[in-house]
């Protein structure tokens, strides 16, 4: 009984945020973004613009030569097929708002599930609501873009490994509906960001190594370590088959062999000028050059490659200067002239990368809400980091009484996310972005222990 009344709260819930989602993201696109940015249709400069051009273009190919002209990335981008083919139900751009209203509700209820490994029902509802209602996001959801697919997957992906980890003496049954949750995750990751499975890929091996030596400290059932090592194996072997495919990793692989030749390297960005690029990325291009960069003679190959990409994708990035330099844009550039000149600069640079990565905009940023011209951005990225510190002390404290320790499984996949984010990207436009599910999940689990510190305090008087 109790499970049912549950499952109609949520199923409310969900109504309410789709609703939600679906009137802000309208507004959005119809005043909005026309009062305050060039735009076409409702479609922001820039990548929405791109993909909605690339899904018009595949939706012609479709009618010309029919259904198997169909292609799940043109040019690279996985995106831009999901569109052309949701064009083919209902050719407005009204259909992606619908459905990525549809994600956003999806992708509360599964935060909230989350938080239930944890907290009560009425605490999760409660603190997934920035998620719901993140007035950025919201914006940005309006359009053509990766981050809904990314963050639907990416807490797909956390509630399947929470589960592999967390159910003790399950069934293996059990444990591979865990691994199909989570590869689930990564199918639809893989249609928007295929590279953000490497990461996870190598994130989870190490937490699922350091669980896999517990178990067996503990001296649990050979079946169950047995079960749990298989269904892990699974896991992984999935993830990295669905680590590749978009035009993003083209990029990024294109480095490992970089000769630098006065122009841009491969990019994706339909926006990047064509002629030489400007000092403040051509430094950077230039330390990748196979002549320049120096690898790491003790980590594997395929490990210096990987740190490689990571500053070239800082170089891409940097790119952004070249035709846009106002001043919102400057301001979010963090250290913007530090350039890896190989694997160890890379390396020497995490400790700052987890700072940038997990918590910018630092305290120090927040008057910049007061700065002329006024940030739109810096003031919801500053409230949200201000709940994130105050959530943080409230973990801690938490913890520190008696709180469930697996909570760090999520804690850390997020803040090893965010880290790399912070590698590879100075711009914190961008960066927010990218770390939007992973930010988020350690805001919501931030306040849900913030609040039932508060709760046993009130108690305890």
């Amino acid at each position: 009984m109790k499970q049912n009344s549950e499952q109609k709260i949520l199923l409310t819930l969900f109504v309410l945020v789709f609703i939600y989602a679906l009137l802000t993201m309208t507004v959005a696109r119809e005043f909005v973004i026309p009062s305050m940015a060039t735009s076409s249709n409702g479609h922001l400069e820039g990548d929405p613009q791109y993909y909605n051009s690339l899904a018009i273009k595949k939706i012609q190919d479709i009618d010309s030569n029919g259904i198997s002209s169909f292609e799940l990335r043109p040019a690279g981008q996985g995106v831009a097929g999901v569109t052309s083919a949701l064009f083919l139900i209902w050719n407005s751009p009204y259909i992606v708002v619908l459905i990525n209203s549809i994600l956003h509700a999806l992708s509360y209820i599964i935060m909230v599930i989350i938080l239930r490994e944890w907290f009560p029902l009425k605490t999760a509802l409660i603190c997934a609501l920035p998620l719901a209602m993140s007035p950025y996001m919201m914006f940005w959801f309006s359009q053509i873009n990766k981050d809904t697919f990314s963050l639907i997957g990416s807490l797909l992906y956390t509630v399947g490994l929470l589960r592999l980890v967390m159910r003790k003496n399950s069934s293996l049954i059990l444990k591979l509906f865990s691994v199909a949750t989570a590869v689930v995750g990564n199918i639809i990751i893989w249609i928007s960001r295929p590279y953000q499975n490497q990461m996870l890929v190598t994130i989870t091996g190490a937490i699922l190594i350091v669980v896999f030596i517990m178990k067996v400290k503990k001296h649990e059932k050979n079946r169950e370590v047995a079960g749990f090592l298989m269904a892990s194996l699974i896991l992984i072997g999935c993830g990295a088959m669905l680590g590749k495919g978009a035009q993003s990793d083209q990029t990024l692989d294109s480095f490992s062999e970089f000769i630098y030749i006065n122009h841009f390297p491969m990019l994706t960005s339909p926006d990047v000028p064509a002629d030489v690029p400007a000092d403040v990325s051509a430094t950077c291009y230039k330390s990748l050059d196979n002549r320049n960069w120096i690898d790491q003679p003790l980590l594997p190959d395929i490990l210096n490659i990987k740190l490689k990409s990571i500053a070239g994708q800082r170089c891409n990035i940097l790119n952004i200067l070249n035709f846009n330099n106002s001043a919102t844009i400057l301001r979010s550039f963090k250290e913007r002239n530090r350039v890896f000149d190989g694997s160890l600069s890379v390396i020497n640079y995490v400790p700052h990368a987890m700072l940038l990565g997990i918590f910018s905009p630092w305290p120090t940023d927040w008057l910049s809400v007061i700065y002329s011209p006024p940030s739109v951005f810096y003031t919801i990225t500053s409230m949200e980091a201000g709940m994130m510190y105050v959530g943080l002390g409230g973990l801690i404290i938490w913890v520190y009484r008696g709180g469930n320790r697996s909570i760090f499984i999520p804690l850390m996949l997020s803040a090893s996310m965010m880290t790399v984010y912070g590698l590879a990207t100075p711009f914190l436009g961008a960066l927010y972005r990218y770390r939007f599910p992973w930010w988020m999940l350690m805001i919501c689990l931030g306040l849900a222990a913030l609040i039932e510190v508060f709760k046993s305090n009130v108690k305890i008087r």
